[in-house]
C-alpha cells in the first residue's frame, strides 16, 4: 500500500480503460482472487484453454474447482466456436446456473487466456456466457499493451471485456521486469 501503489493502479486504469485496478502480489494471485470474487466455489467447473501457463488451472484448483479444457485456435487462444458449441450442446441451464450434462457440476466461470499478445474474441463468448450466468475472468497476463483494432471492441484493451481481467508484470511477460500482478475490473459490479 502507499501513494506509489495507488498512483500505479490509477495510471494502469487510465492506460487500459478499466474502471478500477487493484495490485496483487502476482498474476496467479490476481486470478485466484478474481475467481473468488466472481463466485467460483468448491466443486464448480471452470472452462480453460488447453494452451496456457499453469496459473489459471492452479487458481481454479486453489478454490476446489475443476478445469474443463477447451481446444485452441490457430492463434493458440481458446477456440471460441468450439467453446460456444460445448456450452450450447453439453450443458443444461436450470435455476439460474449452467451445469455440465456429463458431470452434473455447475460451470461458474470461463478463463479466456490472451496468449502471446493475441486477443481472444471475448465479445463472441460474452453473449452465451451472459445468457448462462457464466462469469468471464480474462487472463490478460501475456497481453499488456494489446488493444482490439477493429469491430465493436476497437480501441479496448484485453482484460477489460469480461467481468474481471488480470495482468502480470513478471519478467517473462510483456515489457517490465520483476514480479507483480494486477486485477482489473472492467465494470463496477463488485
Amino acid at each position: 500500500a502507499g501513494a506509489y501503489v495507488e498512483k500505479f493502479e490509477k495510471e494502469l486504469s487510465n492506460y487500459t480503460g478499466a474502471q478500477y485496478s487493484v495490485a496483487c502480489i502476482n498474476g496467479t494471485a490476481a486470478l485466484h482472487v478474481a475467481l473468488r470474487v466472481v463466485g467460483v466455489k468448491e466443486g464448480d467447473e471452470v472452462i480453460v484453454p488447453t494452451i496456457t501457463f499453469i496459473a489459471p488451472v492452479n487458481a481454479v484448483r486453489y478454490l476446489g474447482g475443476r478445469p474443463v479444457f477447451m481446444d485452441c485456435d490457430e492463434y493458440y487462444n481458446m477456440d471460441v466456436e468450439k467453446t460456444i458449441e460445448f456450452i450450447n450442446k453439453e450443458t443444461t441451464y436450470k435455476n439460474g446456473c449452467v451445469y455440465n450434462k456429463h458431470t452434473n457440476s455447475r460451470i461458474s466461470a470461463i478463463i479466456p487466456v490472451h496468449i502471446y499478445g493475441n486477443a481472444v474474441r471475448v465479445h463472441e463468448l460474452a453473449q452465451v456466457c451472459k445468457e448462462r450466468s457464466i462469469r468471464i475472468v480474462e487472463d490478460a497476463t501475456e497481453s499488456l499493451g494489446t488493444f482490439y483494432k477493429n469491430g465493436r471492441l476497437n480501441g479496448k484493451h484485453t482484460g477489460t471485456i469480461g467481468d474481471i481481467g488480470c495482468l502480470s508484470f513478471n519478467g517473462n511477460k510483456v515489457i517490465t521486469t520483476g514480479s507483480g500482478g494486477m486485477i482489473l475490473t472492467a465494470n463496477a459490479k463488485y
